[in-house]
């Protein structure tokens, strides 16, 4: 009888040793789909326009602005690392408090030069911002050779205008850029 205790308790233990290792192995792969890193050079998308970002060897490729139904513009950029070393995103940035997982998105937004408007990201219920989430740090670190896809969700622009500026922290302004419709 007592081996039959051991024979249970030893396959509670495996099967709860097995659950671990699964939610472990989800929550890498959530990791790994929120940030979109890799080496691979196919990774880095056709762009719109290109800029330097604030940190050396790394640089900003706009890849679309897309007005969506409701009058909202998705915007997604990648950030690229062109050097052998791992590149800290994000140290600049101030004013995070907790929603720092959201450092690269949490200060960009939209100008519209013809009317003089700005249009902010998007905030849910809880005041966080509709976009990429890139880890539970303001600082993301981005390894030698690789990218890292990003987006957010801006308010909605008037459908009279075509053309837009985009603002992301720590590169110059993507300027005159056509919505995608």
């Amino acid at each position: 009888m007592s081996c039959n205790l051991g024979t249970a308790v030893f396959r509670r233990v495996t099967l709860a040793a097995i659950s671990i290792l699964c939610a472990a192995a989800v929550a890498g792969t959530v990791w790994a789909y929120q940030t979109k890193t890799s080496t691979d050079k196919s990774a880095e998308q056709s762009a719109l326009a290109v800029n330097d970002y604030e940190v050396d060897g790394v640089e900003v490729a706009l890849l679309s602005v897309k007005r969506i139904s409701d009058g909202t513009i998705t915007v997604k950029w990648q950030y690229r690392n062109k050097t052998d070393q791992p590149k800290r995103l994000g140290e600049s940035f101030e004013g995070m408090g907790s929603s720092e997982a959201f450092s690269l998105v949490w200060h960009a937004y939209l100008v519209d030069a013809r009317n003089k408007t700005k249009y902010p990201v998007v905030k849910d219920q809880r005041g966080e911002p509709v976009a990429g989430k890139h880890g539970p740090r303001k600082v993301v670190v981005l390894g030698p050779k690789q990218t890292m896809n990003t987006w957010a969700k801006f308010i909605a622009v008037p459908p009279e205008v075509k053309k837009i500026s985009v603002f992301i922290p720590g590169t110059q302004p993507f300027e005159d850029v056509a919505i995608e419709e």
